[in-house]
């Protein structure tokens, strides 16, 4: 979990669920990155690892302010020993993924790593990011077999159907929406998005404004767990 930089107040506040900083890729400019997301009202970004090699590179980012099938031998003991370290990480990216790049990894042995990893969350009762690409239905039952998760499921760049949302949320699930959602070019994707915005806002009977808040609160109480850095600044507050 990395923080950003103190900056003016503003009406609408964002929670950057889901990103990977500490890709090799940007690295190099992630301060300047942080700088612009900060500057356009993003108040707080959830960082997320890939494999036990970038699990340093995320605790860096967080002190400071893609896809990888591999995995050791010991995989597992190294990430006890990652949270026993790092008590204020949470658990993630992981996932299904029956996409492209997933057709390459047996299924199964993708089911088994991901169940093991959310057996992991729940006993450390810590918040997880998910990754799910043409697998919802795999993953739904995964879920109901291993959940509820009180501390919170976070289903990135949700894709999966309108009939599954009412038992994942019953499982503790929380959903974020990407570009992947529209397959439409930025302005057609914003204004799409601003639609939805304004429907769900009605259905509430409340202002677009306030349902931005509750969003951005939703994002907050999911990365709240104990130990973690927004945890403690909601503490000395």
């Amino acid at each position: 979990m990395a923080q950003a930089p103190a900056r003016a107040a503003s009406v609408v506040r964002l929670f950057d669920a889901h990103c990977h900083l500490q890709d090799p890729r940007v690295l190099a400019v992630a301060p300047s990155l942080i700088r612009a997301a900060t500057a356009a009202g993003v108040a707080r970004f959830a960082v997320n690892g890939t494999s036990e090699k970038d699990w340093h590179l995320v605790k860096q980012m967080a002190e400071e302010y893609p896809w990888v099938p591999e995995r050791s031998p010991d995989w597992m003991d190294s990430l006890r020993r990652f949270f026993a370290e790092t008590p204020e990480a949470a658990v993630g990216e992981i996932g299904l993924d029956k996409g492209s790049h997933g057709k390459t990894i047996d299924f199964g042995e993708q089911v088994e790593v991901f169940q093991q990893q959310l057996e992991l969350a729940k006993e450390l009762n810590k918040p997880v990011s998910v990754h799910c690409v043409r697998a919802f239905g795999d993953l739904l039952e995964i879920l109901k077999r291993t959940g509820p998760f009180p501390a919170g499921v976070l289903l990135h760049s949700y894709l999966g159907s309108a009939e599954m949302v009412s038992s994942l949320e019953n499982l503790g699930c929380y959903f974020s929406l990407s570009g992947f959602l529209t397959g439409m070019k930025s302005t057609k994707a914003k204004k799409m998005l601003k639609s939805v915005m304004k429907y769900v806002a009605s259905l509430l009977e409340i202002s677009e404004i306030e349902l931005a808040e509750v969003t951005y609160k939703n994002a907050t109480k999911l990365f709240s767990y104990h130990g973690s850095k927004v945890h403690n600044e909601v503490e000395a507050v």
